[in-house]
């Protein structure tokens, strides 16, 4: 039976699925293989576990290494589109076997008019039996049967094939964007990778499906013309020359419609850049309120996107409704000239080529979408096949396990980009090339080497030796790591290691999930070595302090750690991979003297002893205690001498570290006991007990509320523009009705009028309905279009007004997916399924009226077709539901995953484990794609048994029309059996397109929630302060209290202090200790338990939000800066004059070096840490602000920065207030007054030379960071 249903729900919840792949034959021809899953979703809704049964032939890693192969194979041979050529290889039986499937259906469906006219001739005939007739109604029901299984298979096929590719892209974009050279990363930003995944791939998934239709439905129209041509013999070339002249016009219009689509795409990839780069450094945008501008950046991208959209619709429209026409004309034409010569048309003759016309208007209908479709797969797999030409990073390093050296480097030199004549400056990955050192060095006029990094490079390093480098900014040590990383560009010379090789860097990579898996890295459990890495690496207080310990869950970037912990999980990653070469790039910078010393005796001179290390450091008690140091200026090694041994280039080697004694010991903070506070908040404290502040994505279950369809009417404009679109539908079909009718009046000459008369009616009814179904067709496109555009522009605004507690649950990948995939969706998916459904619910409502009309007793099978369908799709349509919102989260997951991992693709190259993440990412595609299946499979098995339904139903008219013993006239005859045919597809259409809406709103749904019920800091009611408040500065916090969550301990705990206007505050604690509380709470970045907090006399929680913010400035510990000029960075929203940014860089020593408008790449990856430290400050210097934040501003530059930014300050700010969060006390040993912090208190609030005298707590972190009372006073 196909329809086996329990009578109540027990057992379902163990029930086991049936695995496509291990059914019989007749399972697969009619989809019952699925009814189970459909069965459970009847009585409850789906669970993942319930879904899990793809086939394993359809794996993604089966077919990724295929395709990649076959393409690279077609690159070494030269042949042209080797990509699409690469795809067909591995998925050609499937997509023939599809198109097989759709060519035999279209053959059966021009067969069934064929069959009509001979059951319209035996109907005239006097002579014909009731049972002849019969058998070409039984012949018409058997044709129609076999095309509704070759069609069910073809759409389950071509989707199959589709979800294949699309998985098989994503893997493959994924694989190649881990290889990306750093000089192709810079024209294949992580924002036009994301596009490639997320909405090319989509649009080739697309196109797959109907792709077999561009050859397939050509050959039924031909077919189709010859049984014309036998029925109207030469009249049917006037229809035929109107058909041809009509396909020239709609190959013409094709390439417009491509330019059209690389316009809108070079929009996307705009609006997608910049929305990640907002989403990426969300902490940044809310500190010095730039929401905005991202909106208006962002928007205004969008903008230019739908206008290029409106153009391309309203040709889509016109294509359309002329497609749509052009059979009626034809059809016209052809029978006007028939008339005309022959003088009479039969009812078979007129009515069988009517049938036929309609045969051609699917084709001519369809073909313009798929043309469409295939214009936009073409120009996505062209990006796609760019993207995978592009260059990667070379392998520069030779592996020799039996050299006589670990590390063996002759004549090196090597780039940022990956030729040496490539002049992009030079990008420092870490803290290099300051910009006196760049300017100086690497961008000499004319030599031809600005994106050189190191030069001349000879090194040996031998088994076991532990070598540190150190030099100026700017000298190139990162830059030499990376190059033995592999992750530099060579352009001369060799490199040669002879040990396994792990990797720390200067800013660590911080993968979302647990901090085991984090320090594991893809490596097994080895728990004594893991034990001895954590303890090693001063990890061990962390996971006590955190319920979960090391299960702890870790955010995106690592969001919900401290700079300090993330360096020192980086650093126990390194150390546990247990390779015998280690590179470490400067990771004590980031911890104080006690921690630092505590690692290096540890870690590097315990763990790692007998193992070589190579480790960037300026702190000169650590270099002392190596066995050789490495002394390197721009981009050379100039020394390389053990300083405990006694030589003339020792004294050298002395002199060449300036004043590193004093610096190094005083590169200290402040006691925090081995955590440091380093990021702008402490918005997920050590003392939260870590549960997982990664929120899983909002999955609703059950139908989409009515509520979602109300929201998308209301966004297009109007909710009474869809009921008037549908009501002109409407006329529109009853015109197409009276076409046929007034063919059949013609055929018989009921009315008793000429030829001509006739002719003018038929004519006139033909063009209200192609008029009318125009103007339906541009405006559903436009309304659609309309109501996407403000459903996106109302989420965005949301999303980047939402507090930092969401964007900390909410990974930017998922926001991503939201704002790429499902906007494409909205775009194109949404209104195209809703202005399907009109279509159909007009034809069903026409054809069922028509038939009513001559047999009323037809109405009675009304119920009883309801009946059916409604049994029927109940049980498709809620499995559906719940499979599109696992296949949506599914897809938000790959999209988190690729972005998230692509950010941080030199540190899995470094490991070697670019297997693991490709391997994981696998896995959750091929999760995604069973979905796809699976919602592929249920909606066919719906399509066979509604066709079915509607054969039946053709069946049962033909049964009424042969026992009306010819009391129904023969024109009337074919008219209903006409209409009948009709009827196979739109019952199963209505159904498929409810569905298909229903699933598409989910889409909206997500939308509509992100817009609307997400957290939001925009108080309508808030007050806007003067145009020059604050005037002086003053800041009080009065019995102030902080928590982060409901749940969650105080970080601040009745806090109160005054800062008076002008005064130089410095804050110092330990991690936890409320430092960074006190920074969030002026901010706003969360609301106060109690208290409040008044600048200049004015409660700042009754301001406006973006207000304050902008009244405010900080100075981050991670500079940002993002893809444009330099002037928009500084000035984004074009506020101050050319003198007034061109003066805060001349303050900063930047200009004239950097000009205003030198570009600016994505993450200002063309410019220096230190550069960005300077910009940064040149930003604030712009604002000229009365308050200043500094937030761990200096901690990742050496002393000679530090000091320039510190003299800077206290010159540009003189009578303005200043808080500075501290990780060199010498930092702030001179500001007017120290506020010691402890567990949410403020426990000393004073002079610094009133705490040397008084505090023991802070004399004692002066003496460990050799400051005495003379360098205070």
């Amino acid at each position: 039976m196909m329809f086996r249903r329990s009578k109540s729900g027990e057992g379902l919840n163990h029930a086991r699925i049936i695995h496509e792949d291990r059914v019989g034959l007749l399972s697969r021809l009619t989809f019952q293989w699925i009814f189970p899953l459909l069965s459970i979703g009847y009585f409850r809704p789906l669970t993942r576990d319930d879904t899990r049964n793809l086939n394993p032939s359809r794996a993604v890693a089966i077919h990724q290494n295929t395709v990649f192969a076959s393409f690279q194979l077609g690159l070494s041979h030269g042949r042209k589109f080797p990509f699409l050529r690469a795809l067909h290889s591995a998925f050609k039986f499937e997509f023939w076997m599809a198109g097989i499937a759709m060519l035999f259906a279209n053959l059966l469906q021009v067969m069934a008019p064929l069959l009509l006219r001979y059951f319209l001739v035996s109907l005239s005939d006097e002579l014909s039996s009731h049972s002849s007739s019969f058998i070409f109604v039984v012949s018409l029901f058997t044709t129609q049967m076999g095309m509704s299984f070759a069609l069910v298979h073809y759409h389950y096929l071509g989707q199959v094939v589709g979800s294949q590719v699309k998985a098989v892209l994503t893997a493959i974009v994924f694989e190649k964007s881990l290889k990306l050279s750093n000089s192709e990363s810079n024209d294949w930003t992580d924002g036009k990778i994301s596009n490639l995944i997320t909405v090319d791939s989509q649009r080739i998934e697309s196109a797959l499906l109907y792709a077999n239709m561009i050859w397939s439905e050509p050959v039924a129209v031909i077919v189709a013309l010859a049984i014309l041509f036998y029925n109207l013999t030469w009249s049917a070339l006037s229809g035929l020359l109107l058909l041809v002249v009509g396909a020239k016009g709609l190959e013409y219009s094709m390439g417009w419609l491509m330019s059209r689509r690389v316009a809108i795409n070079a929009q996307v990839d705009h609006r997608i850049l910049s929305l990640l780069e907002a989403l990426r450094n969300m902490k940044f945008v809310k500190f010095h309120a730039w929401e905005p501008y991202f909106i208006r950046r962002i928007s205004d991208a969008r903008t230019a996107e739908v206008q290029q959209q409106h153009k391309l619709l309203s040709l889509q429209s016109t294509i359309m409704s002329l497609s749509t026409s052009l059979p009626s004309y034809a059809a016209m034409l052809s029978f006007i000239m028939f008339m005309t010569v022959q003088g009479r048309l039969t009812a078979a003759e007129a009515f069988s080529s009517l049938a036929l016309f309609n045969c051609l208007r699917k084709p001519l209908n369809i073909l313009p979408m798929v043309l469409n479709q295939l214009i936009d797969a073409w120009v996505s797999i062209q990006r796609i096949e760019s993207f995978l030409r592009a260059e990667d990073q070379q392998k520069t390093i030779k592996w020799d396990f039996n050299a006589v050296n670990v590390v063996d480097v002759t004549d090196g030199y090597f780039s940022w980009n990956s030729t040496a004549d490539d002049n992009v400056p030079s990008p420092a990955i870490t803290e290099e090339t300051s910009l006196l050192s760049v300017h100086e060095e690497f961008n000499i006029a004319g030599n031809g080497l600005s994106s050189l990094a190191l030069r001349n490079v000879d090194l040996q390093v031998k088994s076991g030796e532990l070598v540190a480098v150190a030099g100026p900014v700017g000298a190139g040590k990162s830059a030499l790591l990376l190059a033995l990383a592999g992750q530099m560009g060579q352009t001369r010379g060799h490199i040669t290691l002879g040990a396994t090789r792990s990797f720390c860097s200067q800013v660590p990579w911080i993968e979302s999930g647990t901090v085991q898996e984090n320090i594991l890295f893809g490596k097994s459990l080895l728990q004594p070595w893991y034990n001895e890495v954590i303890e090693a690496c001063a990890l061990k207080p962390d996971l006590k302090a955190w319920e979960h310990g090391d299960a702890t869950y870790i955010g995106e970037q690592g969001i919900t750690l401290s700079g300090g912990q993330k360096q020192r999980i980086s650093l126990a990653r390194t150390i546990y991979a247990d390779a015998d070469l280690l590179l470490l790039d400067d990771p004590l910078s980031a911890v104080d003297a006690d921690v630092g010393q505590h690692i290096f005796k540890e870690a590097i001179l315990g763990l790692l002893r007998g193992k070589t290390c190579i480790l960037v450091t300026h702190q000169k008690h650590i270099i002392t205690q190596c066995d050789r140091v490495l002394w390197l200026e721009r981009g050379h090694i100039k020394a390389s001498e053990s300083l405990s041994s006694p030589s003339s280039s020792n004294e050298l080697l002395s002199h060449l570290i300036p004043a590193q004694e004093n610096y190094e010991a005083k590169n200290s903070n402040n006691g925090d006991n081995g955590r440091l506070s380093n990021e702008y908040d402490e918005a997920v404290p050590h003392d939260q007990d870590h549960k997982t502040v990664i929120d899983s994505e909002t999955q609703k279950t059950g139908s989409v509320h009515r509520s979602v369809y109300k929201t998308y009417l209301s966004a297009s404009g109007s909710i009474f523009h869809w009921p008037i679109l549908f009501s002109l539908l409407i006329v529109s079909q009853i015109a197409g009705i009276f076409t046929s009718v007034w063919l059949s009046w013609w055929v018989d000459n009921t009315l008793g009028w000429d030829n001509l008369a006739y002719i003018v009616g038929y004519i006139l009814f033909g063009v209200v309905q192609s008029v009318l179904a125009w103007v339906y067709l541009s405006q559903a496109s436009i309304t659609g279009l309309r109501a996407s555009d403000n459903l996106f522009k109302t989420a965005l605004q949301r999303v980047l007004y939402a507090p930092m507690s969401f964007h900390t649950a909410n990974p930017a990948g998922r926001l991503m997916n939201l704002f790429s995939s499902d906007v494409n969706q909205l775009d194109n998916g949404v209104s195209g399924a809703v202005q399907a459904f009109f279509m159909l619910i007009g034809i069903a409502f026409s054809t069922f009226l028509l038939i009513s009309v001559q047999f009323p007793l037809f109405i009675l099978s009304f119920p009883l077709i309801t009946l059916v369908v409604y049994y029927t799709s109940s049980y498709y349509r809620a499995s559906r539901q719940e499979l599109k919102r696992f296949e949506t989260v599914s897809r938000s997951t790959v999209a988190a995953s690729t972005i998230e991992c692509i950010s941080g693709r030199q540190t899995i190259r470094s490991f070697g484990v670019q297997h693991v993440f490709q391997s994981r990412l696998s896995i959750t595609i091929d999760e995604a794609s069973n979905y796809s299946y699976l919602m592929s499979a249920s909606q066919q098995w719906l399509n066979l048994r509604l066709d079915t339904l509607g054969n039946i139903l053709i069946l049962f008219v033909g049964a009424l029309i042969v026992m009306s013993d010819n009391s129904i006239p023969a024109s009337m005859s074919g008219l209903l059996m006409t209409y009948s045919l009709a009827v196979v597809q739109i019952i199963p259409g209505i159904v498929s397109q409810t569905a298909e809406i229903e699933n598409s709103f989910i889409t909206v749904e997500r939308m509509i929630y992100y817009g609307n019920e997400i957290p939001t800091e925009i108080a309508i009611s808030a007050t806007v302060p003067s145009s020059t408040w604050p005037e002086k500065g003053t800041i009080t916090l009065k019995e102030v209290s902080l928590r982060y969550q409901s749940d969650h301990p105080q970080a601040l705990n009745d806090v109160s202090l005054t800062i008076h206007d002008g005064e130089k505050v410095g804050i110092i604690g330990r991690t936890g200790a409320g430092k960074s509380s006190i920074i969030s709470a002026l901010f706003r970045l969360f609301p106060l338990e109690n208290g409040s907090i008044v600048i200049d006399n004015m409660n700042i929680a009754d301001l406006n939000l973006h207000s304050l913010r902008s009244k405010l400035a900080i100075i981050p510990q991670d500079p940002t800066l993002f893809q444009g000029t330099v002037r928009t960075n500084l000035d984004p929203a074009g506020e101050y004059s050319d003198d007034v940014l061109c003066d805060a860089l001349r303050k900063t020593s930047l200009y004239p070096q950097v000009h205003l408008d030198r570009e600016v790449l994505p993450d200002g990856k063309n410019f220096s840490l230190g550069e960005r430290q300077l910009l940064a400050l040149a930003r604030v210097l712009v604002r000229d602000p009365r308050i200043l934040v500094c937030d761990e501003a200096t901690s990742a530059v050496d002393q000679d920065t530090d000091q320039a930014v510190q003299k800077t300050l206290l010159e540009g700010f003189q009578d303005r207030t200043v808080i500075c969060i501290a990780h060199r006390l010498q930092t702030i040993i001179r500001y007017d007054r120290i506020c010691m912090v402890d567990q949410g208190k403020i426990v000393d609030f004073q002079s610094p030379l009133a705490l040397f005298d008084k505090n023991a707590e802070f004399r004692q972190m002066c003496e460990l960071n050799q400051i005495t009372r003379k360098d205070i006073v």
